[in-house]
């Protein structure tokens, strides 16, 4: 079976978690603030807050950025829940905006539009690591702050930076699905010296600096997630590079005959996840079987958010999230994989939908 995902963990990760258990630190410990330290000057930020988990980051964002009850947040339609979810459970209202048709992020024109007076701030994802536009962005939205959902998105890069440098509060995931895995893991950037301090706070019991200065969790990151990844971002330009190769391959072989994500002007993409959208008249369900038959793990591309059991009674109609949700399939990436295992997919696929 070629597996939709694979993370790449060798000896130099299984190293670096025994030198954790053998030294007894495995909580809050210096391989954390090392790990923050590498990925902020990697996307050249000030600061870097890790946390538990990617979900744990969008949560701490919004609260430092004081988003609640009344406040309306901006958010693409088209995504895993979590963005949605991190809205609601803060109490506040989500505004659910479409994504363009090619690129699959929301654009400047569909945030603009969709602003209104009680709109506090916009989530703006990188979608499957491909990056936003984001200057257009910028320009739209003015004064709004911005929480950048780059959980996909470590190593890709818009016209005129690193993902992750775009919002207010930059959020990223370290999940095995993820470019980088920390087993789970997220982390938050930002360039203002009080978010990070409040950041550091919410993630660790509300204690800053000795003293508990406010109610608050535990969303700490272990110090073993830090060190496996620390392992990753020795090889992060490999995991890259090769997953560019791979998509690259696909596209060739795919491009003329199925829709595909296409990447900005001046952007680069990680490849975080190769999607393809299913033409009229196959179901989805059938076609992800028939390739398992065939020895291919493919599985579904992404929520149409608004219309989840969570956000039951939403009557926002957004006719292109509703297609890619629908239709959308995600097709075997990772590193590891080789060329010719692109061509079996390919192969396979096309079985199914002309066979």
């Amino acid at each position: 079976m070629i597996p939709l995902a694979k993370p790449w963990i060798g000896e130099d990760e299984q190293r670096a978690v025994a030198a954790v258990l053998e030294s007894g630190q495995l909580v809050q410990g210096e391989r954390v603030e090392r790990f923050e330290q590498a990925v902020a000057a990697l996307v050249g930020r000030r600061h870097a807050v890790a946390v538990s988990s990617g979900t744990s980051a969008l949560q701490l964002a919004l609260k430092v950025l004081k988003l609640g009850p009344g406040d309306e947040v901006l958010c693409p339609a088209l995504s895993w829940p979590s963005p949605a979810h991190a809205v609601r459970l803060a109490g506040a209202k989500v505004r659910f905006v479409d994504v363009d048709a090619q690129e699959w992020n929301s654009s400047a024109e569909a945030l603009r539009e969709a602003r209104n007076g009680n709109i506090k701030a916009a989530i703006v994802i990188d979608q499957f690591g491909n990056p936003v536009r984001a200057e257009k962005i910028r320009e739209a939205l003015g004064a709004l702050p911005i929480i950048e959902d780059a959980a996909c998105a470590l190593g890709s890069r818009f016209a005129g930076g690193p993902c992750g440098s775009l919002g207010k509060v930059s959020c990223m995931s370290f999940h095995p699905r993820k470019i980088l895995t920390t087993g789970e893991g997220g982390l938050c950037l930002t360039d203002e010296d009080d978010i990070a301090d409040k950041l550091r706070t919410l993630r660790n019991h509300g204690q800053l600096r000795g003293a508990f200065v406010v109610a608050a969790g535990n969303a700490r990151m272990t110090d073993m997630a830090a060190a496996l990844g620390l392992a990753q971002l020795q090889r992060l330009d490999e995991i890259v590079a090769r997953r560019r190769e791979l998509a690259a391959l696909y596209r060739e072989a795919l491009g003329g005959e199925l829709d595909l994500q296409a990447t900005p002007e001046g952007g680069v993409s990680n490849y975080q996840t190769f999607g393809v959208i299913l033409p009229i008249g196959h179901d989805r369900k059938a076609v992800i079987e028939k390739l398992k038959a065939r020895g291919v793990e493919a599985g579904i591309l992404s929520y149409a958010i608004h219309r989840l059991g969570s956000f039951a009674g939403n009557q926002a109609s957004l006719p292109i999230t509703e297609h890619i949700a629908a239709r959308g399939i995600a097709l075997p990436l990772y590193p590891q994989m080789r060329t010719a295992e692109v061509g079996e997919v390919v192969e396979g696929l096309r079985g199914v939908l002309h066979g």
